[in-house]
């Protein structure tokens, strides 16, 4: 691979989020041209942007200077998307959709118990309190995303005019970035006690009992407590019902209009972190993500130890996941240092190629960045920003890293899955803050559980996709392999769960049947989704699962996890000593295989690893480019062992020709 970073084309280069050219950088095609000759020289591949706020989709003189900006980028050779928003969350086209239809504000469903006991349902306007009110940009009134005239009007004031003035848009954009969309039934200040809200529009009850089959109505009772035997599938229904609403309506409306357009639709979700998050806002994820030609996130630190102590590795994990399971190539990251700088401790160079590193680990190919970059003289440079030398250290690094993960695939034997199901079936509206521990203990334990799985494979150096029961249903068993897609799959893990759907479990069986290996935490599935009748046929497959002596434990008391699934799952590279600060992630090239290691810790590592790899291995360097050949300790047949020294925050590659 050659070090000449020039040889890296803007396909592999990060993305800068900029301001309206006007307040980037004036409204004259020279002071235009000379800013992004600047985003040339600093590396990067592309630009963000949109029309001028002021007056925002409004002011005729703004669409002129955005048109001549997006040409000026474009004839640069310049990557260009569209920000569709006037600042976030998407959907509101800067308050101008609600001037134009009032009725397509976001509701909510909530439970009201008067004096007497009774109870009644009261449709809501969702606005105090919620994301409207307590997101970082501004307080704005919201609309409804599950209401098909909301993003009609979202799409005719907003895509629409953009389409218009960048005729033919396809020619000059290449995709729009719809930003935290949600459905907003959460509240966020602590220390308050809030109505128990539901997602609601007016359509939910017949669009429920046209998929599902029976009438909603007189069942809200188990959408806000407990009832009886019933609560889980109808809660498992209702929050199945609402995620597809909810992809359908907003980001399939978006999708759509992208496709008709012949541009990708990208963007990310609100409240990637947790499941009790996802469920609130957007039902399900994966569902979600099946609507973007291009999903995304966002990370808006770059602390890499702060990334993997908290929840917040769970958004690329999860998000890559689905990508590859949904047979995706690529998947956007907005990446920032906001809570850093908010918390005046703003990420190092080295802490943000490390958090590069991480996620590309994880699947994302497309940074759209918020780093601070200067065009001043590097003497003239402020503390907090980047020289646009620096920069291109930064970018020319994140470039190496797309070039390396894209010439293959991520390569994953074990598939973890993802239990929102068994989630949906104990939860009800919170009426505390979204920060706050939900009040359901199971609903927190399996939230938990979840992501502490998720996190200890991570620090054994045990890699994996994140596995929906959709695409489980849809799984081929072809041999002793679980294939979803071009994924395969060997062994399975079952987070805590006790709620799935049936066919999910019918899969099981036939892997385990074909040879496969399960994993499960003590408890076990019991209940079905689809309802208590079928809970029999649950716990039968887990005892014909039992019975065939291929499903092992991870609980208090048995192995640790590692060493059930290394037993099971040899490892393709294995750390000696292990280390919770190394991730690495496996490739499949043409060329040979390749394994990446990313040090997410402020302290180095020394130690050896042995690879199940054939073929001369060679260090890469995403750094400087440089490769060198990796000195052998011992050669094994197909396992070869080496020494690896990796400096804080370090990432580098194993490849294998």
């Amino acid at each position: 691979m050659s070090s000449q970073s020039e040889n890296l084309p803007n396909a592999l280069r990060p993305l800068q989020i900029i301001p309206p050219f006007e307040d980037w950088a004036g409204t004259t095609d020279d002071a235009i041209r000379e800013r992004v000759l600047g985003l040339l020289k600093a590396g990067l591949g592309g630009l963000v942007t949109n029309v001028s706020l002021r007056n925002y989709l409004r002011d005729e003189q703004a669409w002129e200077i955005l048109q001549r900006g997006v040409r000026i980028a474009h004839e640069a050779g310049l990557r260009v998307w569209i920000y569709d928003e006037e600042g976030y969350p998407s959907g509101a086209a800067g308050g101008l959709v609600l001037e134009k239809a009032p009725s397509v504000e976001a509701q909510g469903l909530i439970r009201v118990v008067d004096a007497a006991g009774g109870i009644r349902y009261e449709v809501i306007t969702l606005y105090e309190a919620t994301h409207a009110t307590e997101n970082f940009y501004k307080k704005r009134h919201y609309i409804n995303i599950l209401d098909p005239a909301a993003v009609a009007t979202f799409l005719e004031v907003t895509h629409d005019r953009y389409a218009r003035v960048l005729q033919p848009i396809d020619r000059y954009v290449e995709a729009f970035f719809t930003d935290e969309p949600s459905l907003i039934s959460a509240y966020i200040p602590k220390d308050r006690d809030y109505p128990r809200t539901l997602p609601w529009h007016a359509r939910v009850p017949d669009e429920f009992r046209a998929r599902k089959g029976y009438d909603l109505l007189p069942h809200r009772e188990s959408l806000f407590i407990d009832v009886g035997e019933m609560d889980r599938k109808i809660r498992c229904d209702f929050y199945d019902v609402i995620a597809q609403l909810c992809a359908e309506t907003y980001f399939g409306g978006l999708q759509e209009w992208c496709r008709r357009h012949h541009v990708a639709s990208s963007g990310h979700l609100l409240g990637e972190e947790t499941m009790v998050w996802q469920t609130d806002f957007d039902g399900d994820p994966f569902t979600c993500y099946r609507r973007f030609d291009l999903p995304g996130i966002d990370m808006i630190l770059s602390d890499p130890e702060k990334i993997m102590a908290k929840d917040y590795f769970m958004v690329p994990k999860i998000a890559g996941s689905a990508t590859r399971l949904q047979g995706g190539q690529r998947l956007m990251c907005e990446i920032s240092d906001f809570f850093g700088t908010m918390e005046k401790h703003p990420a190092t160079m080295e802490q943000m190629k490390c958090t590069a590193g991480l996620l590309y680990s994880f699947g994302v190919t497309d940074l759209c960045s918020y780093y601070p970059l200067s065009f001043a003289p590097k003497a003239e440079v402020k503390p907090g920003q980047f020289s646009m030398s620096e920069y291109r250290g930064y970018t020319d690094f994140a470039a190496r890293l797309n070039s390396m993960f894209t010439s293959g695939k991520i390569r994953s034997r074990v598939a973890v899955l993802y239990p929102i199901a068994s989630l949906w079936a104990h939860f009800t509206p919170s009426n505390r803050s979204m920060y706050e521990p939900h009040p359901n203990q199971d609903v927190t334990f399996l939230d938990g559980a979840f992501t502490s799985l998720c996190r200890s494979l991570l620090q054994q150096q045990i890699d994996y996709d994140v596995v929906d029961e959709r695409g489980l249903a849809g799984a081929r068993i072809e041999g002793n392999g679980l294939v979803i897609g071009e994924r395969r799959y060997q062994l399975l893990l079952l987070p805590p769960v006790d709620t799935v759907r049936v066919r999910t479990m019918e899969t099981v069986v036939r892997f385990v049947e074909g040879g496969g290996s399960v994993l499960a935490h003590s408890l076990l599935p019991r209940h079905a989704a689809e309802g208590p009748r079928e809970d029999i046929r649950i716990q039968e497959m887990v005892n014909t699962i039992k019975s065939a002596g291929a499903l092992g434990g991870f609980a208090p008391g048995s192995p640790p996890i590692e060493y059930l699934v290394k037993s099971r799952v040899p490892p393709e590279c294995d750390l000696a000593p292990s280390s919770p600060a190394i991730l690495c992630t496996s490739i499949q090239r043409k060329e040979g295989p390749a394994h990446f290691f990313v040090n997410v810790s402020s302290s180095g590592y020394k130690g050896t690893c042995t690879f199940q790899s054939a073929g001369k291995p060679f260090l890469f360097d995403p750094d400087t480019g440089a490769e060198q050949p990796l000195q052998r300790v011992e050669v094994d047949g197909l396992m070869q062992r080496a020494s690896i020294s990796l400096r804080p925050f370090e990432s580098l590659f194993v490849l294998f020709r």
